[in-house]
């Protein structure tokens, strides 16, 4: 599969002369650095670990393996079990996103209740921002949050418009937009909204950023008829690290960096001849064929799910009928495929399959209900004799049981929050 490596078209509002050449000449540049990586990437025993300021990432099936949590995350794991002890604080099963900032967990629940429960860091309820309606102050639909100088911001908000809550979910103002935008994020490093909305429309965009005060908008990575999107709401396209924002999108092999307002290629991934033809998906109906194909026959794509560190990509592909899990170390320029769940080495637990939520910069983990770690519980003593699971539950495996018992009654979820090494 080729690599797609094409600089990022900016569109701007400013009308300077000045500018426009500064684009064009900036443009042909980034098309010069493509050229030169692909001419240098033309031999396939050719593997240069950087060129150019790109991480290559090659991708080889047959080297999948299992996996061990130790391996990628530090040796402590901590349990947040986010209560619900009242039926305000029930949450839906398929919890989009979870947010933390200072002492408080934001969680989203977008096709449930439409609403963001508050709870504090322990995981008790506090409150939740529960604004449906059509008036003002009031949202049909929205599609992420973010913070930014201490409050919340609503995004993907229908309609058009972006909503700004207190920390403690008290209305404050929103601002329309007069063409649909998405979800996204805002940028320390540059002050700048970034926000992804799907599109069909040969002279649109799908990102578009803006300064705090929306004055004015730079477009960002054209729609082209000639090439496969597919249907997503891109919530995860956009991930931060502590230095920088990146922007990754299902079916691209690219990850961009932000860069003084421009989207860079960074990191690419080289699936060889495990890569699918986007083509050959692209030629089939985009009604049931298309997606019969992509759940049972696809081979290696990206599907647009990462999180990603200094030292550390890790990204979610698509292999026929199973997930293959990506993890890069960037440091060494190494990659691991891990397939079927990583085994829990560190307290004996719950062993994930895949690590797909960034909770914070620097923890990452995923939610289960609390039931189904009761269940886990359960297994583990039935496979361990009764001795052993009595000091195991004593010592290594403690903080794990002691949360499973407190939730085994939940349906809400409990976070198991990984802090990077």
């Amino acid at each position: 599969m080729s690599l797609l490596l094409q600089p990022l078209r900016i569109a701007t509002s400013a009308k300077i002369p000045f500018l426009k050449l500064w684009v064009f000449l900036r443009q042909r540049f980034y098309l010069l650095l493509a050229g030169i990586f692909i001419a240098l990437l033309g031999g396939c025993d050719q593997k240069p670990k950087f060129v150019l300021g790109l991480e290559r990432i090659s991708a080889d099936i047959s080297q999948a393996r299992t996996g061990r949590l130790s391996e990628f995350f530090e040796s402590s794991i901590e349990y947040i079990w986010l209560e619900d002890d009242s039926e305000e604080a029930q949450l839906n099963a398929g919890l989009q996103k979870v947010l933390f900032h200072e002492d408080r967990i934001y969680t989203l629940d977008i096709y449930g209740c439409k609403c963001i429960h508050i709870f504090d860091k322990s995981g008790k309820y506090l409150s939740k921002i529960d604004a449906y309606g059509e008036g003002p102050g009031q949202y049909l639909d929205f599609d992420d949050l973010a913070v930014v100088d201490a409050e919340l911001v609503l995004l993907g908000v229908f309609p058009r418009k972006i909503m700004w809550f207190s920390l403690e979910g008290e209305f404050l103002r929103e601002h329309f937009f007069q063409e649909r935008v998405g979800p996204g994020v805002f940028s320390d490093l540059d002050q700048r909204f970034y926000l992804y909305t799907e599109t069909r429309d040969p002279e649109d965009y799908f990102v578009k950023s803006f300064n705090k005060s929306f004055q004015d908008t730079i477009k960002h990575f054209p729609y082209h008829p000639e090439r496969l999107y597919g249907n997503f709401s891109g919530r995860n396209f956009f991930q931060k690290s502590t230095k920088n924002l990146y922007f990754g999108m299902t079916y691209l092999d690219t990850i961009y960096q932000v860069d003084k307002g421009n989207l860079v290629p960074k990191l690419a991934f080289d699936f060889g001849k495990y890569g699918q033809d986007l083509d050959e998906i692209k030629r089939l109906d985009a009604g049931m064929e298309r997606l019969d194909f992509i759940n049972n026959r696809a081979e290696l794509y990206f599907r647009g799910q990462y999180l990603i560190s200094e030292k550390h990509l890790f990204a979610l592909l698509a292999y026929e009928k199973k997930g293959i899990f990506l993890f890069f170390d960037r440091e060494q320029n190494k990659t691991h495929l891990i397939e079927k769940r990583l085994t829990n080495d560190i307290d004996g637990g719950y062993d994930p399959l895949g690590i797909i939520h960034s909770f914070a910069p620097g923890k990452v983990g995923v939610k289960v209900p609390g039931r189904d770690l009761y269940e886990t519980l359960l297994e583990k003593k039935a496979d361990m004799g009764k001795v052993e699971f009595e000091n195991w539950v004593k010592n290594k495996g403690r903080n794990f049981a002691e949360t499973a018992m407190k939730a085994r009654a939940s349906e809400n979820p409990v976070l198991i929050v990984y802090p990077l090494k």
